[in-house]
């Protein structure tokens, strides 16, 4: 496995950044995350993993089998707070959203969401990349809806 972290390469880290900063710029609130999973079933075709859709709404599940050994789950959120960004940065959001209240609201990834989102993606090429050195099947989950607000009480 040395050899293949050894190879991580510019344009893979480069390609982290890029899905880092297009998902904080364009945040989804809970259970909306539908750009946010187009990017990732995209991300995840590349290297060869058979890629679910729309589970438990709008995740993304990606299987990727390595012959016999046993399975790993790695999972990821996907979703944003209705919250206005006041960082500042170059590709800060600006998005505002409909809650499922019908209210307009800023959105914004306040939780690291869109970190969960692209380190995920990377983790996930390199570990279909060294396929020789690691056998079993490997899981990669993004979760909608992980900051679904609470129902109200009647």
């Amino acid at each position: 496995m040395e050899r293949i972290i050894e190879r991580l390469d510019e344009q893979l880290l480069r390609r982290a950044e890029s899905l880092y900063k297009d998902v904080h710029t364009h945040p989804e609130l809970s259970m909306l995350e539908h750009r946010t999973a187009e990017l990732v079933a995209e991300a995840l075709g590349g290297p060869g993993f058979e890629v679910t859709e729309n589970v438990g709404g709008t995740g993304v599940v990606g299987l990727l089998r390595n012959g016999n050994g046993p399975t790993v789950m790695l999972r990821a959120d996907m979703d944003a707070l209705p919250v206005a960004e006041q960082i500042g940065l170059p590709y800060a959001s600006t998005v505002t959203a409909t809650d499922r209240g019908g209210r307009s609201t800023p959105v914004m990834h306040a939780c690291g969401h869109d970190m969960h989102v692209a380190w995920l993606a990377a983790a996930s090429e390199l570990l279909a990349r060294a396929t020789s050195a690691w056998s079993g099947t490997l899981l990669v989950v993004f979760q909608p809806g992980e900051k679904r607000p609470r129902e109200r009480a009647r």
